[in-house]
């Protein structure tokens, strides 16, 4: 029990911040990133099925994230539908973090879907192989990287877009 125990803190201590800036990228919320890493790392603790060697415990922490990611924006759909029109938020942190770093590429960013994300986060900010990315991902290499192909020209559509309105004709 000790050695799996030493076994899942080095897991933790290894893959603990990667994980975190994966979650960060789903869900553009740093405090729900860190919840969510959490309940993933507890549930890998927790089941039976959790693979020891490191390369097969990332894709099953990743796969965890990404269902809990998902389970996310379920249950907020679901509110959404039940409350109504929505109220401008108030909270001023969240108009800091709004207003830091490049607005049009957040836009753009926040135009992508879920798997989408997730492909290109895992492509280029993790540097992983296509095929890596699809074994975490739980689809084929072709799926992601059709996946990274549309997102990023959506993300060039959307920055050219933006770049050409905020240019001043002289």
């Amino acid at each position: 029990m000790n050695d799996d125990r030493a076994l899942f803190e080095q897991m933790v201590r290894s893959l603990g911040r990667p994980a975190m800036k994966f979650a960060n990228v789903l869900v553009h919320d740093t405090e729900l990133a860190e919840e969510i890493v959490q309940e993933a790392f507890a549930r890998c603790w927790a089941s039976p099925n959790t693979p020891s060697p490191e390369v097969e415990f990332r894709r099953y922490l990743y796969r965890v994230i990404t269902n809990l990611a998902h389970d996310y924006y379920r249950s907020q759909s679901r509110r959404v539908a039940m409350q109504g029109p929505a109220q401008a938020a108030s909270n001023p942190v969240e108009i800091v973090e709004r207003r830091a770093g490049d607005e049009a590429m957040r836009r753009a960013i926040r135009g992508l879907g879920l798997r989408e994300r997730q492909a290109v986060y895992l492509r280029y900010f993790e540097d992983l192989s296509f095929a890596e990315a699809a074994r975490i991902m739980g689809a084929r290499q072709g799926t992601v990287r059709v996946l990274v192909f549309r997102a990023l020209g959506k993300l060039r559509r959307e920055l050219t877009s933006s770049r050409g309105s905020d240019q001043v004709a002289i």
